[in-house]
């Protein structure tokens, strides 16, 4: 999500090196850091662009519904450590802080919601607490 484009106020991280950019290296405290960034367009280049459009809005401004096509790629493609830390990423920026909460649940929701679209029955990270 980072660097399609959803947000104009994320910064446009450095290309991206799939073999290293897999796992998520710690970010520094405070900073975004380069390793930290790629591995985040690593993660949103996974995602078809109408898809990271369509996902965005849905997390950060409630205002659009996941199709099926695009659960399917979030769940399969981008994975959840990476839809988890593309999420929190955003929140940094000061226009999405201070929904901080209400975000991060429609993000839960929208994730479980995909998970049951892609694999019906599967129990949802909600149902586990």
């Amino acid at each position: 999500m980072v660097q399609t484009g959803l947000s104009q106020d994320a910064p446009a991280p450095e290309s991206s090196n799939a073999e290293t950019d897999d796992y998520a290296p710690a970010p520094a405290p405070g900073a975004s850091s380069s390793s930290y960034l790629k591995y985040l367009a690593n993660c949103a280049a996974k995602l078809y662009k109408p898809c990271g459009k369509e996902i965005f809005s849905a997390i950060f401004f409630g205002n659009q519904r996941v199709g099926d096509y695009c659960c399917d790629s979030l769940v399969d493609d981008v994975g959840k450590v990476c839809h988890d830390d593309m999420t929190k990423y955003i929140l940094t920026l000061p226009k999405f802080r201070s929904h901080a909460n209400e975000i991060m649940q429609r993000s839960i929701k929208i994730w479980n919601y995909c998970v049951l679209q892609d694999y019906p029955g599967f129990e949802t990270l909600a149902a586990q607490s």
